[in-house]
């Protein structure tokens, strides 16, 4: 039978890796037990909040099931010693432990269940998941457990009923409270706070001390009875109100970390506005309190960072999107950019043949041969901007905001759809204001802007005689705002279409994807401007630019 057992034993194998986590399980078990002893209102026997099974939970949900053994084998030997110093029956030691690793199992093993590890308080459902099944399922289960086990041993004193309740109570505020104080930590990085400014690190420790000192106020310093309880009771809130707003979960989590140990701390100590009735009553309202307080403030919490990584995520579309947009853009223009391209190109190889010519007959001029030189120096310029501008549309890059002339970036662009109009046998006529016009954007989405109009004016004067293909842009300002419009000759459009044609995924093109303008609109709106249309019976259409105007000085 020994032979049996040895051979057993050596087919099994821990993990390295694991042997770390179950060291900090067993040192952090240890010490939340003589954690939950310090909680406890003599002479009641129930810890207001009892921390280990909480603490074996998360450790659970934070590791892979496959090593949750090793984890409840480090945490025994730590459970032992924390309770035979305080003096409780072996049997009674030994009946707790299997309450509490029954309660961290039922509760991990649902969350996981339910949630697709890693478990974090990242959505609303996750957060309700985890209150639901991991701070109230999981108690309720163990608790039944827990109270027959101690009328079966017979240690300690009161009925079935009371045993479940108030063991329950304090499970649940111990499982809502540290689980999630947990979870939250376990996804933090020391990067987080080197990257934090002066001004946030001075709002973290503003906040934190804001809180302590008023939960230190009204719940541990003999300053004030119960009889002024229910305004006590409020007084944290601003600060929980600030941490949840700007700090995050977990902000959120640490900040009802310090209201939970300061309210119980003044509690047992017979400090603030809680004492004055039997332990049980004061355990009760207590947990009740701070239950209350630290459901809704997490799921706020959560719903807020929530939010603000959906917001993240769809402007990240929006710019992923734009990019798109204006590279599919670039590709209709190939044809018009290469023209472009090729002629500097071709008037370098001119200019160096002929220079080559020069040297091999001998009849070289110094005045010739720098005006050559020149040529060559003025279309490789030509060339490398061509290619700049170009760099710039494709690249994909944050919104970078600047003060810019909106003439200098009408002529800029109209640059560089030359080649494209060109092939196109459109004329485009300036008509823009005397002096500077100041504008205050992003130069690569305004030019973009720009060009999905002129490409859009071409298009539609597709059909015309070349004689007729005329584009015109104006641009006029005032103190306030600075317009530029783009008119064609083109068929225009029915009135009807006016907003229309600014929807995602409308189009009159037969490849159009629908998107340029709606695209257009938007950047325009980010620049605190407006884009509009309007149709001329006969005489084509306009669409016109508005950008608030940059005072000079």
């Amino acid at each position: 039978m020994s032979g049996e057992l040895a051979r057993a034993f050596r087919h099994v194998r821990i993990d390295p890796g694991f042997l770390w986590p179950a060291l900090v399980v067993a040192i952090g078990y240890y010490v939340a037990a003589r954690l939950g002893f310090a909680f406890t209102l003599q002479p009641h026997p129930i810890s207001t909040l009892w921390p280990p099974n909480a603490l074996l939970m998360a450790a659970l949900l934070l590791t892979p099931p496959r090593s949750w053994w090793v984890l409840l084998a480090a945490a025994l030997p730590a459970h032992l010693l924390a309770e035979l110093q305080s003096g409780v029956p072996l049997a009674m030691v030994l009946g707790w432990f299997a309450s509490n690793c029954s309660e961290a199992l039922i509760g991990a093993a649902l969350v996981r269940w339910c949630i697709a590890a890693p478990v974090r308080l990242d959505s609303l459902r996750s957060a309700g998941l985890l209150l639901l099944l991991g701070g109230l399922a999981a108690p309720l289960a163990s608790s039944f457990l827990d109270a027959a086990l101690v009328k079966l041993i017979g240690f300690g004193e009161g009925e079935y009923w009371t045993l479940v309740r108030m063991r329950f109570s304090s499970n649940v505020l111990a499982e809502i409270t540290i689980v999630p104080l947990v979870l939250a930590w376990a996804g933090w990085r020391p990067a987080t706070v080197r990257a934090m400014s002066l001004a946030r690190r001075v709002e973290v420790a503003a906040l934190f001390l804001g809180l302590l000192t008023v939960s230190l106020v009204a719940f541990d310093l003999p300053l004030f009875g119960a009889n002024l309880a229910p305004a006590l009771w409020y007084a944290p809130l601003p600060f929980l109100l600030w941490a949840v707003v700007r700090l995050g979960v977990i902000g959120t989590t640490s900040s009802l970390a310090v209201l939970v140990v300061a309210t119980i701390w003044g509690a047992v100590h017979g400090l603030g506005p809680f004492p004055g009735g039997t332990p049980q009553d004061t355990a009760r309202d207590l947990q009740l309190f701070l239950i209350a307080a630290s459901v809704p403030l997490l799921l706020l919490a959560v719903a807020l960072e929530e939010r603000s990584r959906a917001e993240r995520e769809a402007h990240e579309q929006r710019l992923q999107l734009t990019h798109l947009s204006r590279v599919a853009m670039l590709g209709e223009m190939s044809g018009g950019l290469a023209h472009e391209l090729n002629q500097p190109l071709t008037a370098i190889l001119s200019n160096a043949q002929a220079a080559e010519h020069l040297i091999a007959n001998k009849t070289i001029d110094n005045q010739e041969l720098r005006e050559i030189l020149r040529d060559i120096i003025s279309s490789n310029q030509r060339a490398g901007e061509i290619i700049r501008r170009l760099r710039a549309l494709f690249k994909r890059g944050e919104t970078h905001l600047e003060r810019l002339d909106a003439n200098e970036l009408v002529r800029e662009t109209l640059s560089l759809a030359q080649g494209d109009l060109a092939t196109r046998s459109i004329a485009p006529v300036l008509k823009l204001a005397p002096g500077a016009l100041a504008i205050h954007g992003d130069r690569i989405q305004l030019e973009q802007v720009m060009l999905n109009l002129i490409l859009n004016a071409a298009e539609a004067m597709a059909a015309h005689t070349a004689a007729e293909r005329t584009l015109t842009v104006r641009s006029a300002g005032n103190d306030s705002w600075v317009y530029v419009s783009f008119a064609d000759r083109g068929p225009g459009f029915a009135p009807e279409l006016i907003e229309k044609l600014f929807e995602p995924f409308y189009t009159t093109k037969p490849q159009g994807l629908g998107l340029g303008l709606s695209i257009s609109r938007s950047i325009m709106r980010a620049h605190g401007g407006r884009l509009w249309g309007a149709s001329h019976a006969a005489h084509g259409a306009s669409f016109h630019i508005a950008l608030p105007a940059v005072r000079a000085g």
